[in-house]
């Protein structure tokens, strides 16, 4: 499906998400998280798998949610979003804060060297850079974990410009990340697209910068996207968008 078809012209750089919509992270999460509740026997306290993982995912989109607009600190979020959990389920074992350190380390580490990565992503980055010459990775993830992400998808080969919250010290939504992206290309907001399966962080935050956008609706949910010049639930059929 694709809303709002019509192909989008002058374009002269193009950024893309990296976190599910290039690199699948909802699926290496998974992993990564039943990884880490294995190998330090969270069982003990948690009883079910299931608990635990619901009060982490439900901890980690509030603490996302907050970061994104420079609410809280990166040490904050990642600190809280086990010490959050592990306190839940009744953990006992010592001192709390330096384990859920321990589980945030190693479940950074293993979530990073999956190699899933979204239908359709590779064709996707071979055609901008045979249309455009260039892509730019813009992300709100972490320096050392988005640069193995990429690696372990096969996708750094195909990335000119990793441009990290982490590095610049601005998120998504807010304007001075998208600004640092095209003064750092020597391009002009209106000709610089932005790909991006987070609607708020991605969408709405380069649409208020002054760029063009393409919302990756990969859930395929059901709402208005005014701030996006077009809407697609596949990553191909943004090739189509780009002729």
């Amino acid at each position: 499906m694709v809303e709002n078809r019509p192909v989008l012209t002058g374009i002269e750089a193009v950024f893309i998400d990296l976190d599910d919509t290039l690199w699948d992270f909802t699926a290496s999460s998974a992993v990564a998280l039943r990884h880490v509740y294995d190998t330090y026997c969270i069982e003990r306290w948690s009883g079910a798998y299931d608990v635990f993982r619901d009060l982490y995912k439900a901890k980690n989109k509030e603490l996302w949610d907050l970061y994104h607009y420079g609410k809280i600190e990166k040490t904050f979020l990642v600190e809280e979003r086990f010490r959050f959990p592990l306190l839940k389920i009744g953990y006992d074992g010592g001192d709390i804060d330096r384990f859920a350190a321990d589980i945030n380390t190693e479940y950074l580490r293993y979530l990073a060297l999956q190699p899933n990565i979204v239908d359709g992503a590779i064709e996707l980055l071979e055609f901008i850079r045979s249309r455009y010459g260039r892509v730019g990775v813009l992300s709100n993830g972490f320096k050392g974990t988005q640069q193995q992400k990429l690696i372990s998808g096969g996708l750094d080969k195909y990335v000119d410009l990793l441009v990290l919250s982490d590095e610049v010290g601005v998120t998504k939504p807010l304007p001075g990340i998208f600004k640092y992206a095209t003064n750092t290309w020597n391009v002009e907001p209106g000709k610089t697209l932005m790909i991006g399966d987070n609607y708020d962080a991605d969408v709405c935050g380069a649409h208020n910068a002054g760029w063009r956008t393409i919302y990756f609706n990969r859930k395929s949910t059901d709402f208005a996207t005014p701030a996006a010049d077009a809407t697609v639930d596949r990553l191909i059929d943004i090739v189509g968008l780009l002729k």
